[in-house]
């Protein structure tokens, strides 16, 4: 794909995005109110060409980088994060399917590159090798976001043999798993990240990735494009799904605090707004959400090459990605002490974001003890964790 054809794409994509925001600010109480987004939402993600962001284009993707990824979630989180984040996961998890083996790329996309995949990366499913394959079974997989309107599903496992476990991920197609509904949470509750449930499916070799190669960035698929977003190593990109939810959540909420703000009144009569207090509050939310979005764009800014993605800037990567979450967590406290008890009315969509924010924040990719722990370790001269398999 010629740059200007890119080009062409990328705005064509964050254009739908925009488009679709209000449509899924309107639907972001019932999805919270059926703890899933409606599937006319997931139906509009896969229209507007969300699925194709990060796919080669030999199947009909815009073959893009994690930069448009980025400014698409952060579009649809300004509306709901429940919604930015089931998006987030259709454009990560196509982009995963790209580094499986071809043979794997051709059951899905074969024919149409517009499927959303679920997938639940903890290896909590027992694996045990077969003829040609393995075996997996489990009823553990937890958090699995958008599993009620995917298709196929990748699930984590570890295989274990007589060195250290392997990690892998493996895809099951629509009929050869179950769904639990067991997503009952106060954040992030339109995400349905419900339970998948195998019983001794037979997974070829073919339809399974190592984690190891993922985190070096030789998984098969990625020698099948010229594209170096297919051979970037794991957690170069794996934290941005979740932190780009959350920036735009709170963008969305700084904005709807300001507008909502300029005609209140306090209980004295004066305005909110000529509030010196809450003028200066009001700024260091802005100039952290700024600073967030600047880390994050740096972030997302994949390297070159496989040779130019160094340990040191993995580090850096991983501990920036973990600053955004403290800066749009904090942002968030923020704008609800200003919103006093009105901002926790179910009908102010701030209390909405701070829960959502709050409770993404505590995905492991974002965790501050592995992150910075990492971060520091490099900066010392210490090796690297081994418990630490993205690492």
């Amino acid at each position: 794909m010629h740059s200007t054809t890119q080009t062409s794409a990328r705005q064509h994509v964050i254009e739908r995005a925009k488009a679709l925001a209000p449509k899924f600010a309107a639907r972001a109480d019932a999805a919270e109110a059926a703890r899933t987004i409606p599937k006319e939402s997931a139906q509009d993600m896969l229209d507007a060409g969300i699925a194709r962001i990060l796919m080669p284009r030999r199947f009909g993707g815009y073959d893009l980088d994690f930069e448009t990824w980025l400014d698409v979630i952060v579009e649809l989180g300004k509306a709901d994060a429940s919604h930015a984040w089931c998006a987030s996961l259709i454009i990560h998890h196509a982009h995963l399917l790209a580094q499986y083996p071809e043979d794997m790329q051709q059951a899905i996309w074969s024919k149409t590159p517009d499927v959303a995949i679920a997938a639940s990366f903890a290896p909590r499913a027992k694996v045990t090798r077969a003829d040609g394959g393995y075996r997996l079974s489990g009823d553990q997989s937890s958090y699995s976001s958008g599993v009620n309107h995917s298709s196929w599903v990748m699930v984590g496992g570890l295989l274990h043999g007589a060195g250290p476990p392997d990690w892998l991920l493996l895809m099951v197609p629509p009929g050869e798993y179950s769904v639990r509904d067991t997503w009952h949470t106060t954040g992030m509750r339109g995400t349905g990240s419900n339970t998948i449930v195998t019983d001794n499916v037979f997974v070829p070799e073919s339809r399974v990735v190592r984690l190891s190669d993922m985190r070096e960035g030789k998984a098969p698929g990625g020698a099948l494009s010229d594209n170096p977003i297919f051979r970037t190593p794991f957690f170069f990109y794996a934290p941005l799904c979740f932190a780009a939810p959350m920036l735009g959540a709170a963008l969305g909420a700084y904005e709807h605090f300001r507008e909502w703000t300029k005609p209140r009144k306090a209980v004295d009569g004066s305005l909110v707004a000529e509030k010196t207090a809450v003028q200066v509050r009001m700024a260091r939310v802005a100039a952290d959400l700024d600073a967030a979005g600047m880390l994050l764009r740096r972030a997302s800014q994949m390297p070159p090459s496989l040779e130019a993605a160094t340990p040191e800037l993995l580090a850096r990567s991983i501990r920036d990605f973990t600053r955004v979450s403290e800066l749009t967590v904090a942002a968030m406290d923020t704008l609800m002490e200003l919103s006093g008890t009105a901002g926790f009315a179910a009908s102010n969509p701030i209390q909405r974001a701070w829960r959502d924010v709050r409770f993404a924040a505590t995905h492991i990719s974002l965790n501050t003890e592995i992150n910075y722990g990492h971060f520091g370790r490099m900066e010392f001269g210490l090796p690297r964790d081994p418990a630490r398999p993205f690492f």
